[in-house]
Protein backbone atom coordinates (compact mmCIF):
# COMPACT_ATOMS: atom_id res chain seq x y z
CA UNK A 1 0.00 0.00 0.00
CA UNK A 2 2.89 2.35 1.00
CA UNK A 3 3.70 2.99 -3.42
CA UNK A 4 -0.08 3.74 -3.67
CA UNK A 5 -0.17 5.93 -0.59
CA UNK A 6 3.17 7.62 -1.85
CA UNK A 7 1.92 8.21 -5.63
CA UNK A 8 -1.47 9.08 -4.08
CA UNK A 9 0.53 12.11 -2.06
CA UNK A 10 2.67 12.84 -5.26
CA UNK A 11 -0.52 13.40 -7.31
CA UNK A 12 -2.52 15.57 -4.51
CA UNK A 13 0.70 17.69 -4.22
CA UNK A 14 0.83 18.28 -8.01
CA UNK A 15 -2.95 19.26 -7.92
CA UNK A 16 -1.88 21.49 -5.04
CA UNK A 17 0.52 23.54 -7.27
CA UNK A 18 -1.81 23.42 -10.36
CA UNK A 19 -4.30 24.89 -8.75
CA UNK A 20 -2.82 27.48 -7.08
CA UNK A 21 -1.10 28.37 -10.60
CA UNK A 22 -4.38 28.68 -11.82
CA UNK A 23 -5.79 31.27 -8.69
CA UNK A 24 -3.04 33.27 -10.01
CA UNK A 25 -3.68 33.19 -13.64
CA UNK A 26 -7.65 33.86 -13.22
CA UNK A 27 -6.81 36.85 -10.76
CA UNK A 28 -5.17 38.79 -13.42
CA UNK A 29 -7.49 37.88 -16.15
CA UNK A 30 -9.80 40.00 -17.99
CA UNK A 31 -14.00 39.80 -17.47
CA UNK A 32 -16.34 37.88 -18.99
CA UNK A 33 -15.37 35.12 -21.94
CA UNK A 34 -13.99 34.14 -25.21
CA UNK A 35 -17.23 32.79 -28.37
CA UNK A 36 -15.14 31.59 -31.52
CA UNK A 37 -17.04 31.64 -34.48
CA UNK A 38 -16.82 30.57 -37.87
CA UNK A 39 -17.13 33.70 -40.54
CA UNK A 40 -17.24 33.26 -44.33
CA UNK A 41 -14.18 31.26 -43.58
CA UNK A 42 -12.30 32.61 -41.34
CA UNK A 43 -12.41 32.22 -37.50
CA UNK A 44 -13.98 35.63 -35.74
CA UNK A 45 -13.60 35.68 -31.83
CA UNK A 46 -15.84 37.56 -30.09
CA UNK A 47 -15.79 39.32 -26.26
CA UNK A 48 -18.70 38.12 -24.10
CA UNK A 49 -19.75 39.98 -20.16
CA UNK A 50 -21.98 38.30 -18.08
CA UNK A 51 -25.64 40.08 -18.05
CA UNK A 52 -24.92 41.52 -21.48
CA UNK A 53 -25.06 40.49 -25.59
CA UNK A 54 -25.02 36.49 -24.84
CA UNK A 55 -22.92 36.98 -28.53
CA UNK A 56 -20.36 39.10 -27.49
CA UNK A 57 -18.72 41.60 -28.89
CA UNK A 58 -16.92 41.44 -31.64
CA UNK A 59 -12.83 41.78 -31.11
CA UNK A 60 -11.03 43.05 -33.55
CA UNK A 61 -7.88 41.55 -35.03
CA UNK A 62 -5.36 44.21 -33.62
CA UNK A 63 -6.71 43.53 -29.79
CA UNK A 64 -5.43 39.72 -29.98
CA UNK A 65 -3.83 39.82 -26.34
CA UNK A 66 -7.11 40.25 -25.48
CA UNK A 67 -8.19 37.13 -27.24
CA UNK A 68 -5.18 34.86 -25.64
CA UNK A 69 -6.01 36.68 -22.59
CA UNK A 70 -9.49 35.13 -22.61
CA UNK A 71 -8.69 32.19 -24.20
CA UNK A 72 -6.15 31.41 -21.28
CA UNK A 73 -8.81 32.13 -18.61
CA UNK A 74 -11.33 29.53 -20.37
CA UNK A 75 -8.67 26.88 -20.11
CA UNK A 76 -7.62 27.77 -16.41
CA UNK A 77 -11.63 27.85 -15.24
CA UNK A 78 -11.74 24.12 -16.74
CA UNK A 79 -8.72 23.06 -15.39
CA UNK A 80 -9.42 24.79 -11.70
CA UNK A 81 -12.86 22.61 -11.78
CA UNK A 82 -11.52 19.34 -12.92
CA UNK A 83 -7.73 19.82 -10.81
CA UNK A 84 -10.54 20.30 -7.57
CA UNK A 85 -12.75 17.53 -7.84
CA UNK A 86 -9.67 15.24 -8.78
CA UNK A 87 -7.88 16.59 -5.34
CA UNK A 88 -11.10 15.86 -3.10
CA UNK A 89 -11.53 12.60 -4.48
CA UNK A 90 -7.85 12.27 -4.20
CA UNK A 91 -8.05 13.12 -0.56
CA UNK A 92 -10.76 10.81 0.54
CA UNK A 93 -8.92 8.27 -1.00
CA UNK A 94 -6.14 9.18 1.81
CA UNK A 95 -8.36 9.63 4.43
CA UNK A 96 -9.76 5.78 3.65
CA UNK A 97 -6.46 4.23 3.67
CA UNK A 98 -5.43 5.56 6.67
CA UNK A 99 -8.42 4.43 8.33
CA UNK A 100 -8.62 0.54 6.64
CA UNK A 101 -5.01 -0.33 5.90
CA UNK A 102 -5.49 -3.75 5.25
CA UNK A 103 -1.91 -4.58 4.70
CA UNK A 104 -1.01 -3.12 8.30
CA UNK A 105 -3.17 -5.40 9.69
CA UNK A 106 -0.96 -8.74 10.29
CA UNK A 107 1.86 -6.27 11.40
CA UNK A 108 -0.35 -5.32 14.46
CA UNK A 109 -1.08 -8.47 15.90
CA UNK A 110 0.56 -9.62 18.98
CA UNK A 111 3.59 -12.07 18.37
CA UNK A 112 1.32 -15.03 19.96
CA UNK A 113 -1.18 -14.44 16.60
CA UNK A 114 1.18 -14.09 14.40
CA UNK A 115 2.09 -18.11 14.90
CA UNK A 116 -0.84 -19.01 14.24
CA UNK A 117 -1.48 -17.44 11.12
CA UNK A 118 -0.20 -16.89 7.79
CA UNK A 119 -0.51 -13.03 6.93
CA UNK A 120 -2.80 -12.65 3.72
CA UNK A 121 -1.31 -9.04 3.28
CA UNK A 122 1.93 -7.57 4.36
CA UNK A 123 2.63 -3.91 5.28
CA UNK A 124 6.18 -2.72 4.01
CA UNK A 125 7.86 -3.40 6.97
CA UNK A 126 6.45 -7.09 6.48
CA UNK A 127 7.75 -7.95 3.32
CA UNK A 128 10.79 -6.73 4.10
CA UNK A 129 11.48 -8.95 6.60
CA UNK A 130 9.49 -12.01 4.12
CA UNK A 131 12.20 -10.83 1.45
CA UNK A 132 15.17 -10.66 4.10
CA UNK A 133 14.50 -14.59 5.80
CA UNK A 134 14.37 -16.32 2.59
CA UNK A 135 16.83 -18.63 2.03
CA UNK A 136 18.99 -17.48 -1.38
CA UNK A 137 21.60 -19.63 -3.74
CA UNK A 138 25.01 -17.45 -2.86
CA UNK A 139 27.90 -18.04 -5.47
CA UNK A 140 30.66 -20.68 -4.83
CA UNK A 141 32.85 -19.15 -7.20
CA UNK A 142 36.54 -18.47 -6.24
CA UNK A 143 36.02 -18.37 -2.72
CA UNK A 144 39.42 -17.75 -1.77
CA UNK A 145 38.99 -14.15 -3.48
CA UNK A 146 36.20 -13.26 -0.51
CA UNK A 147 38.87 -12.13 1.90
CA UNK A 148 37.09 -8.62 2.64
CA UNK A 149 34.38 -8.39 5.42
CA UNK A 150 31.56 -6.27 5.48
CA UNK A 151 29.91 -4.76 9.13
CA UNK A 152 27.44 -7.76 8.30
CA UNK A 153 29.92 -10.25 8.60
CA UNK A 154 29.75 -11.24 4.53
CA UNK A 155 32.69 -11.87 3.12
CA UNK A 156 32.90 -9.85 -0.39
CA UNK A 157 36.01 -9.62 -3.27
CA UNK A 158 36.81 -5.81 -3.14
CA UNK A 159 37.27 -2.97 -0.38
CA UNK A 160 34.66 -1.13 -2.68
CA UNK A 161 32.23 -3.82 -2.38
CA UNK A 162 32.66 -3.72 1.18
CA UNK A 163 31.46 0.32 0.90
CA UNK A 164 28.87 -0.34 -0.99
CA UNK A 165 27.30 -3.55 1.46
CA UNK A 166 27.73 -1.20 4.18
CA UNK A 167 26.10 1.55 2.38
CA UNK A 168 22.96 -0.65 2.07
CA UNK A 169 23.20 -1.86 5.42
CA UNK A 170 23.17 1.73 6.99
CA UNK A 171 20.27 2.60 4.67
CA UNK A 172 18.25 -0.19 5.89
CA UNK A 173 18.37 -1.00 2.35
CA UNK A 174 17.80 -5.03 2.19
CA UNK A 175 20.02 -6.47 -0.22
CA UNK A 176 21.63 -10.22 -0.86
CA UNK A 177 25.76 -10.20 -2.07
CA UNK A 178 25.90 -12.69 -4.91
CA UNK A 179 22.40 -13.84 -4.88
CA UNK A 180 21.91 -16.37 -7.93
CA UNK A 181 19.28 -15.08 -10.83
CA UNK A 182 18.26 -17.07 -13.49
CA UNK A 183 18.10 -15.92 -16.92
CA UNK A 184 16.06 -16.39 -19.60
CA UNK A 185 18.02 -18.92 -21.56
CA UNK A 186 18.75 -21.10 -18.33
CA UNK A 187 22.12 -19.70 -17.81
CA UNK A 188 22.61 -18.35 -13.73
CA UNK A 189 24.47 -15.61 -12.84
CA UNK A 190 25.34 -14.15 -9.69
CA UNK A 191 24.79 -10.39 -9.37
CA UNK A 192 26.77 -8.56 -7.21
CA UNK A 193 24.00 -7.36 -5.15
CA UNK A 194 20.40 -8.32 -5.45
CA UNK A 195 18.02 -5.26 -3.93
CA UNK A 196 14.93 -5.44 -2.45
CA UNK A 197 12.50 -2.49 -3.33
CA UNK A 198 9.47 -2.87 -1.05
CA UNK A 199 7.36 -0.28 -1.48
CA UNK A 200 7.66 -1.04 -5.49
CA UNK A 201 7.40 -4.53 -4.45
CA UNK A 202 10.60 -5.58 -6.95
CA UNK A 203 14.16 -6.07 -6.69
CA UNK A 204 17.25 -4.39 -8.41
CA UNK A 205 20.48 -5.72 -9.44
CA UNK A 206 23.59 -3.84 -9.30
CA UNK A 207 26.73 -5.27 -10.51
CA UNK A 208 29.93 -3.20 -9.49
CA UNK A 209 33.18 -3.02 -12.33
CA UNK A 210 36.12 -3.14 -10.58
CA UNK A 211 38.52 -3.40 -13.03
CA UNK A 212 38.11 -1.62 -16.12
CA UNK A 213 41.24 -1.22 -17.18
CA UNK A 214 41.51 -4.95 -17.92
CA UNK A 215 40.16 -5.60 -21.78
CA UNK A 216 38.88 -8.97 -20.66
CA UNK A 217 37.44 -7.93 -17.85
CA UNK A 218 35.58 -5.81 -19.75
CA UNK A 219 34.33 -7.94 -22.67
CA UNK A 220 32.88 -10.50 -19.79
CA UNK A 221 30.72 -7.91 -18.33
CA UNK A 222 29.67 -6.72 -21.62
CA UNK A 223 28.49 -10.35 -22.46
CA UNK A 224 26.97 -10.81 -19.24
CA UNK A 225 24.92 -7.36 -19.91
CA UNK A 226 23.73 -8.23 -22.84
CA UNK A 227 22.72 -11.57 -21.01
CA UNK A 228 20.70 -9.46 -18.75
CA UNK A 229 19.11 -7.54 -21.29
CA UNK A 230 17.76 -10.89 -23.25
CA UNK A 231 16.12 -11.52 -19.59
CA UNK A 232 14.61 -7.98 -19.42
CA UNK A 233 17.30 -6.66 -16.77
CA UNK A 234 18.39 -3.36 -18.17
CA UNK A 235 20.55 -0.56 -17.25
CA UNK A 236 18.40 2.46 -16.37
CA UNK A 237 15.34 -0.06 -15.35
CA UNK A 238 16.34 -2.54 -12.67
CA UNK A 239 19.86 -2.95 -13.07
CA UNK A 240 22.16 -0.01 -11.57
CA UNK A 241 25.91 -0.32 -12.63
CA UNK A 242 28.89 1.60 -11.17
CA UNK A 243 32.51 1.12 -11.87
CA UNK A 244 35.94 2.21 -11.18
CA UNK A 245 39.67 1.91 -12.31
CA UNK A 246 42.67 2.78 -11.54
CA UNK A 247 42.79 6.36 -12.42
CA UNK A 248 39.09 6.66 -11.68
CA UNK A 249 38.40 5.78 -8.38
CA UNK A 250 34.58 4.73 -7.18
CA UNK A 251 32.70 7.39 -5.83
CA UNK A 252 30.94 6.24 -3.00
CA UNK A 253 29.36 9.47 -2.13
CA UNK A 254 27.94 10.44 -5.47
CA UNK A 255 26.36 6.38 -5.62
CA UNK A 256 24.78 6.81 -2.17
CA UNK A 257 22.53 10.23 -3.28
CA UNK A 258 21.09 8.28 -6.14
CA UNK A 259 20.59 5.30 -3.99
CA UNK A 260 18.45 8.05 -1.76
CA UNK A 261 16.71 9.54 -4.23
CA UNK A 262 15.54 5.51 -5.82
CA UNK A 263 14.46 4.75 -2.31
CA UNK A 264 13.12 8.27 -1.34
CA UNK A 265 15.16 8.85 1.40
CA UNK A 266 15.92 11.87 2.78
Amino acid sequence: MDKYVQELLERKAVLVKGISSVKKTLINSPQGSLRISSCRGRTCYYHVIEGGDPHGRYIPVENSDLVTDLAKKGYAKKVFSEAECELKAVERLLQTIEKHDAESVYSKLSPARKELVMPILRDEQERIRYWSSQPFNASTDFPEEKIYETRRGEMVRSKSEVMIADMYNDLGIPYRYECEVKLKNGIVKYPDFTLYHASRRTVFYHEHLGRLDKEDYRERNMKKFRLYEASGIFIGKNLLVTWESEKYPFNIQSFREQIKELYGLT
